[in-house]
């Protein structure tokens, strides 16, 4: 009896942990009427979410503890096609929303380069975000 009772506390432990990682994959997958941007976060400087310009959407990820987003994390917007068609070339602007010493006051920071990106259903696209300071960061496709 006892040792059934721990094998069940262990396995409810390793669910539990399991469920407060951190996605290093598409947590969104795309379907027949949605499109997917990934960016990975492979910058050496903090920041605390990203924002899109598209069209007339400017799609904002940020934790929702206001926390830095860490080295190696993927951060994915989901397109939807009731918002806007999915067919044909945009350009994608991305801003870096960064905080100053003190961490009560957010600005934001473009990036200098500006991507064309082909819009589709049921399509996934990757990016990632580079760079030594908020400054220089880099923007480019990686798939």
């Amino acid at each position: 009896m006892k040792k059934s009772m721990s094998l069940t506390i262990t396995i409810l432990l390793i669910i539990l942990l399991s469920a407060c990682t951190h996605y290093y994959s598409s947590p969104i997958a795309p379907n027949e009427n949605s499109m997917v941007i990934n960016i990975k976060n492979n910058a050496n400087f903090d920041f605390y979410g990203l924002k899109a310009n598209l069209l007339n959407h400017s799609p904002t990820i940020v934790n929702a503890d206001g926390s830095k987003i860490e080295k190696g994390d993927l951060l994915s917007f989901e397109l939807l096609e009731e918002d806007f068609a999915l067919n044909g070339k945009v350009e994608m602007k991305v801003e870096i929303l960064g905080s100053n010493y003190n961490e009560k006051s957010k600005y934001s920071v473009p990036i200098n380069n500006k991507l064309t990106l082909e819009l589709d259903n049921n399509k996934e696209v990757f990016f990632e975000i580079t760079g030594d300071s908020i400054e220089e960061a880099v923007f480019k496709r990686v798939k």
